[in-house]
């Protein structure tokens, strides 16, 4: 039987205090109340309430990593089914940060279902670095795959982290 859903969750997405932190959680809560003509009290509350339950579990910044010299990509991986030695594999190159390591930033990494298992976004300083962390994942986790992952380089981003790039206007560029 599913857990019951507790007065607190039930409207968590209906949230005024998340939807404020969703547009910019870089704004105090005493900015926060006065914009929900609210207190700030009840917004320091309602936040770390979030924070506690993990509804919000990080804030970001959102980086243009072209303007860092960097290139974007995605790794798509077909994958045997989850078990434990792989999630220990997992969760140990995550712990410890292994990508950092090779000068690679990781972004996200999702379990998906559809037609591929894993989606890793990750930047890296140039071709060779990302080609290098491409290998690294190929060996490590070679036992788990189906086949050969398939790595994508982004030309631009237009959302992420649901903010809209500030530059949308150079999608034109793209134009032949």
């Amino acid at each position: 039987m599913g857990k019951k859903s507790s007065k607190s969750n039930k409207n968590i997405y209906n949230n005024e205090t998340l939807h404020a932190l969703l547009k910019d959680p870089t704004k105090s809560s005493r900015i926060i109340a006065k914009e929900l003509k609210s207190y700030r009290q009840k917004i320091w509350r309602e936040k770390k309430r979030l924070e506690e339950e993990h509804v919000v579990w990080g804030y970001t910044a959102v980086i243009d990593e072209g303007k860092l010299n960097h290139v974007s990509y995605v790794m798509l991986l077909k994958m045997r089914p989850m078990n434990k030695e792989l999630a220990d594999l997992m969760l140990k190159r995550l712990y410890e940060r292994a990508q950092e390591k090779q000068n690679v930033r990781l972004q996200d990494l999702w379990i998906v279902n559809g037609e591929y298992d894993w989606v890793l976004r990750f930047s890296a300083p140039n071709h060779a670095t990302a080609r290098r962390y491409y290998e690294t994942i190929r060996y490590l986790y070679d036992e788990y795959l189906l086949e050969k992952p398939v790595m994508i380089d982004v030309n631009f981003c237009l959302v992420a982290e649901g903010k809209m790039n500030p530059e949308l206007e150079k999608l034109r560029e793209f134009i032949p």
